[in-house]
């Protein structure tokens, strides 16, 4: 083979090695981003690779990139701190330059590519599946072993938009490669329901949404996609009837249940009825509590203290979760199975569901009555993303031309909250939450509008050749940066930055023509 063929198969092989890195291995991820870029400065051959570039101006300008967050070095008062997590960020300046300058993939390299990807995810689900089934899971999230659960649920998603594609748009493929595919899209869906990722289950419903409009709107014509479109709007129609339910379920209280309120147990001792306490499950924690009771009947069914951090507490909600009285008789009332899940922290008997919308939202429904009730933001990481909102955009009001510095966002959203006496003082996760803060903190407006223009700009320079796979990916990518950080951490950043050239530069473009097919069969 000759020397350029030796680099070509091997930017084909690390390509698709850093695909399968992305859910499985931050170690792996960063190993081969440095072989990658190495591979593409030893094979040379500039001129053609500038050739190349000069079509995509849009690599050029996410490579300027890095210039422009160098702003940030104008307010940093540690310039170390600030050149680390620059050039942390290179594979954002670097993936569209290494990818729109090399030889452009094959047909059969490309589907091997995101083939390695699609099983890379596969995996990572049936693995973390297994491990939940193993092990005895409080915090949902730690079934995600390899990366962060939200993350993951971004590679779910993003598989899940390729699976279909081959699914469903992929007139060349064998049978039993599009129905294996589909089969595949549909287990990826149910994880993302069993891990209960909201994150990944609200961008992939935004995604169908905006492909029954463009359906709709675009090739109502076409049989084919018009049943696509109709399936998936039964799909979106259950979901929010699903989700409808599911509230109505936890925040309507049967006030007939409360109609006669009973002061004495039947054993004779008074109860204490709160008719403003927090709702849950339909009924108020605070109504029929006789703590007395409580006390004396637990050890009959527990060795376990109910003096016992949080166990009080913890079993009054969850017999309030079950429709029992909180008292001696509603005490005995429970299984044993009931006893166990007190005695491991578990407050709600809907929590103990393999999977389900209940599983996923009980939670923030409860943190929201909390709040509601206390102000108290600890219990739900969605109400801490707003104070940790409000504290940024606080500090952005101080610093909106230049920002902080690199690197120093965090310590200006922490001074914020400890300012504002916030409860989230000290917490280790303290960050703007929202990609978008976070430039414009660390950088300025001018970092803020650069990265904007920067993500819009590929649709005007390729708006005959954009895919509606690519639409998807940068629905649930930037739509995930409204409420995560998804460019602070290695994986978000790279499945961005690698997953987002493959689709702009290589996915559109020799794919179709390859296989004699015209490209504007499958573009928008």
């Amino acid at each position: 083979m000759s020397r350029a063929k030796i680099h070509h198969y091997l930017y084909v092989l690390l390509t698709a090695a850093l695909c399968v890195a992305i859910p499985l291995s931050r170690y792996m991820t960063s190993m081969m981003l440095i072989f990658l870029a190495a591979n593409w400065l030893i094979e040379g051959d500039f001129k053609a690779k500038w050739q190349r570039i000069k079509e995509h101006k849009s690599a050029i300008i996410a490579f300027l990139f890095l210039l422009v967050m160098m702003l940030g070095f104008v307010r940093t008062d540690n310039f170390m701190e600030a050149l680390d997590y620059w050039s942390c960020k290179l594979p954002l300046y670097l993936a569209p330059v290494i990818v729109a300058s090399s030889q452009p993939y094959k047909r059969k390299e490309l589907d091997f590519i995101l083939a390695c990807f699609v099983l890379s995810t596969f995996f990572a689900t049936v693995y973390s599946t297994v491990y939940y089934v193993r092990n005895d899971i409080v915090d949902i999230r730690e079934i995600s072993v390899f990366i962060s659960h939200i993350r993951f649920s971004l590679c779910i998603d993003v598989a899940i938009v390729l699976l279909l594609h081959y699914a469903f748009r992929e007139e060349k493929l064998a049978m039993p490669i599009r129905i294996a595919s589909g089969m595949l899209s549909c287990w990826m869906l149910a994880y993302l329901f069993i891990a209960q990722t909201l994150t990944g289950i609200v961008l992939l419903f935004l995604v169908a949404v905006v492909y029954c409009v463009y359906v709709l709107l675009c090739r109502r014509n076409e049989k084919t996609y018009r049943w696509i479109a109709v399936g998936m709007l039964c799909l979106v129609a259950f979901f929010v009837l699903a989700l409808g339910s599911v509230t109505w379920h936890y925040f309507h209280v049967d006030q007939s249940q409360y109609a006669t309120v009973d002061s004495l147990t039947v054993n004779g001792n008074p109860y204490t009825n709160d008719s403003n306490s927090i709702v849950e499950n339909g009924s108020l924690i605070g109504m029929y509590v006789c703590r007395e009771e409580l006390e004396s009947a637990w050890p009959q069914r527990s060795n376990v203290s109910f003096h016992d951090s949080m166990l009080e507490s913890t079993l009054v909600r969850y017999l309030n979760s079950c429709h029992l009285r909180k008292d001696s008789a509603g005490v005995m009332a429970l299984s044993e199975q009931d006893v166990r899940n007190i005695e491991q922290g578990i407050a709600n008997v809907d929590y103990t569901s393999r999977f389900g919308l209940k599983r996923a939202l009980y939670p923030i429904f409860f943190s929201i009555e909390l709040y509601r009730c206390s102000g108290d933001v600890q219990n739900s990481t969605i109400l801490q993303r707003v104070e940790y909102w409000r504290a940024s955009w606080k500090q952005i009001e101080k610093n909106w031309l230049f920002g902080v510095g690199l690197g120093k966002h965090k310590t200006a959203v922490g001074e914020q909250l400890a300012a504002d006496g916030s409860s989230l003082v000290g917490k280790d996760r303290t960050g703007c939450h929202n990609q978008w803060l976070t430039f414009w903190l660390m950088g300025g407006i001018i970092v803020l509008l650069y990265f904007v223009f920067m993500l819009i700009y590929p649709f005007f320079e390729q708006k005959k050749k954009i895919t509606f796979v690519y639409v998807a990916f940068f629905i649930i990518l930037v739509g995930s940066m409204f409420t995560e950080d998804t460019l602070e951490t290695e994986s978000g950043l790279t499945l961005f930055a690698i997953i987002n050239s493959i689709l702009l530069y290589a996915f559109n473009i020799n794919r179709y023509e390859d296989a004699g097919t015209d490209i504007k069969d499958h573009r928008i």
